[in-house]
């Protein structure tokens, strides 16, 4: 486990800093930026659409819509995509996996690589989930902290979903670079198919980005249910691919 962190340590602490830059360049600017929407109003009527711009002045409806709903959001799949990615294609192309395999039997290095990963990725998706909350507390903010909670299923089993696409990428792949292209296509696939009504249920942005959730729908549970059992089955077809693979 401590050569899985160390090998981590760099993505992990960039995913990090870069959300920790995204929170803080928007909930401490509430203000700031509603005074431009007023200062620029009739622009912001006519692009906004159908959004309910004068809700942003609520403190709730502003972090939910803006940090859930687009910013964290929005990136949780790249998040999955980039702990998975060279978790075995790095140790392919460098040639290292032989040296792993004297030492420790298939069974233990998948287990450890892939637990130790997802570990550190559920700890940095929850505490991200929990960041308004924290912040909230701090600057005296009224925060309903229930939907946080409720994101931070969502937002763990749609990085779960990701992160397991993306292991099995890296299992079968030698080098780290078409993991990372074939997870991206899939992203972008997936999400284009899902605009089609019948094809919807292909989209995990509408999930993950729980739209109905501030609707007080609460969690979406029978889809909740379908990423994990598919999640799961990757996993484990990632360890029948790594465990009869030539080394």
């Amino acid at each position: 486990m401590i050569k899985e962190l160390y090998d981590m340590r760099v993505r992990s602490l960039a995913i990090l800093a870069i959300c920790l830059v995204l929170f803080f360049t928007l909930a401490p600017f509430q203000g700031k930026l509603l005074g431009f929407m007023e200062e620029y109003k009739d622009i912001v009527e006519k692009y906004a659409g159908s959004f309910p711009v004068e809700k942003l002045k609520e403190w709730n409806f502003y972090i939910y819509s803006q940090w859930f709903g687009k910013n964290l959001g929005q990136i949780i799949p790249i998040i999955g995509v980039l702990f998975a990615f060279p978790l075995f294609s790095r140790e392919y192309e460098n040639g290292t996996m032989e040296f792993l395999l004297v030492r420790k039997s298939r069974r233990y290095v998948f287990l450890s690589k892939t637990l130790t990963a997802i570990l550190v990725m559920a700890i940095e998706l929850a505490f991200f989930s929990i960041l308004p909350v924290i912040y909230s507390s701090i600057v005296g903010k009224d925060f309903e902290s229930v939907y946080s909670y409720q994101y931070m299923v969502h937002i763990l089993v749609g990085g779960l979903f990701w992160f397991s696409i993306t292991l099995l990428f890296s299992t079968i792949f030698e080098d780290q670079v078409r993991p990372l292209l074939f997870s991206f296509g899939l992203i972008a696939i997936t999400t284009v198919m899902g605009l089609i009504k019948p094809l919807k249920f292909l989209n995990t942005y509408r999930y993950i980005l729980g739209s109905g959730i501030m609707k007080g729908e609460g969690i979406d549970v029978s889809y909740t249910v379908y990423l994990s059992i598919v999640s799961l089955v990757l996993i484990f077809i990632s360890y029948l691919i790594f465990k009869e693979k030539d080394i």
